[in-house]
């Protein structure tokens, strides 16, 4: 089902339109962000077959709440319409909820999904609260209208830019709550650890996308013209997402709360690049998405195949990869190369771009901040490469052998980490022709 909507999609002629009462807009932005979530599903579903089996997890309820959770996100990345968002963004969050306590036998599980679930209704509120003064204030809450209401610089200053900066604020928080961007994150590492691994991959890959293509749309477009009122919040996240994804990352031992914490560090370099609020900016935001999500896919394909006996969620745990399976062994170092933005990968590329274009945009505090957080994160990557080929144990681990379609899916994303460093043209037009349709 997912691959005959992809394919539908790819083969859709329409190029533009906007459809059910102004609500629904289709472009380039949501074909290519659409194209890239079915994408990520399949690969997270590819991935977690052999895992599925191993915990026994493979009930048909799983898939069917994976299929809700897509079309929260299909209408999430096409919403035209404050109120159409919210309703897309609970679809997808009431289903991301119950995957989160899927393992039923698990205490931890459950506790997560709790969380997950009172944590993402809180932020759900702020965002309705913030979309209900919206619409209080400008009796509007289609995104084209917002955006026409707000070019009259008169009409702000004759209503008040208070009552706006209040709506911006909650609904600012609210997607920042989603993004689990610091100081908002306080959720994302216990749902991690937590959940069923592939619950935690699907939490870690698909729905950030999302979530950023409704943010764009909203604050670059509806909102742009009041950039002054969002853009000092959007920043101070981003800085508070590096330095904690960065600094409270040294100190774990547990490999999911560990890319947790990475993934609240990527999540500020995204916020900086969307701070900057220009078409450069969102561009150079998406290539970074994109290169995240293609590397993510491989390192989680990894981690569930180290499936190790009581001891997986360990760094120890990774000793003697080199010795068992060295080719796994070093394509896991590369990709925390990657991730880490060292060439000659596609993660140095991405970062290079996010910097210079906050330099571009004179946030040179922003950038010195940023490029010295990358280096100390640089270290628990390093530390991970440490343990897979220095760490000394006393005893041996056994690893579960690597399925053939996980090694498939592994080498195809890995492929494309390499390759968009040496020729990233593709992804570059893709994510240019996706800024292009806000600005």
């Amino acid at each position: 089902m997912i691959g005959l909507t992809l394919l539908l999609i790819l083969n859709n002629d329409l190029g533009f339109g906007i459809l059910f009462n102004n609500t629904f807009i289709h472009d380039d932005l949501g074909v290519f962000a659409k194209i890239f979530i079915l994408s990520s599903v399949l690969a997270c579903l590819l991935i977690s077959q052999e895992y599925f089996e191993n915990k026994k997890l493979n009930s048909f309820e799983y898939y069917l709440l994976i299929l809700l959770a897509i079309l929260g996100l299909l209408i999430l990345v096409s919403s035209h319409d404050l109120i159409l968002a919210y309703l897309a963004i609970e679809l997808q969050s009431l289903a991301f909820y119950v995957l989160a306590t899927f393992k039923r036998n698990s205490a931890y599980s459950t506790e997560a999904g709790l969380k997950y679930f009172i944590l993402g209704a809180f932020a759900s509120g702020l965002i309705l609260f913030g979309s209900s003064l919206v619409y209080g204030f400008t009796g509007a809450t289609n995104f084209e209208h917002l955006s026409n209401l707000f070019l009259d610089n008169n009409l702000i200053k004759a209503g008040g830019v208070s009552a706006l900066e209040i709506s911006i604020v909650f609904l600012a928080v609210g997607f920042l709550f989603k993004l689990a961007a610091a100081p908002f994150h306080m959720w994302s590492p216990d749902v991690y650890e937590g959940s069923p691994t592939n619950s935690t991959a699907l939490f870690a890959i698909v729905p950030k996308i999302g979530v950023f293509v409704l943010f764009v749309r909203l604050f670059h477009f509806s909102f742009y013209n009041l950039i002054d009122s969002w853009q000092q919040i959007i920043l101070f996240s981003a800085l508070a997402s590096v330095i904690v994804g960065s600094f409270i990352a040294l100190k774990q031992r547990k490999i999911k709360r560990l890319l947790a914490y990475s993934a609240i560090s990527h999540v500020g370099y995204l916020l900086i690049v969307f701070a900057a609020g220009t078409l450069e900016g969102t561009q150079a935001l998406f290539f970074y998405m994109f290169i995240y999500m293609i590397t993510g896919i491989c390192i989680w394909a990894i981690v569930m195949s180290l499936e190790i006996q009581n001891r997986h969620k360990n760094l120890s745990g990774l000793a003697f990869l080199t010795r068992v399976n060295p080719i796994l062994a070093l394509t896991f170092t590369l990709l925390l190369f990657s991730l880490a933005g060292v060439p000659p990968l596609a993660g140095f590329y991405a970062k290079m771009q996010v910097f210079l274009v906050s330099i571009e945009s004179s946030m040179f505090l922003v950038s010195s901040i940023a490029i010295l957080s990358s280096v100390i994160s640089t270290f628990y990557y390093i530390r991970i490469i440490k343990t897979l080929y220095f760490e000394k144990v006393s005893a041996w681990n056994f690893y579960i052998p690597v399925t053939q379609i996980i090694s498939v899916i592994m080498g195809i994303s890995f492929l494309f980490v390499i390759l968009f460093f040496l020729n990233p043209t593709i992804l570059n037009l893709i994510s240019y022709k996706m800024a292009a349709a806000i600005f």
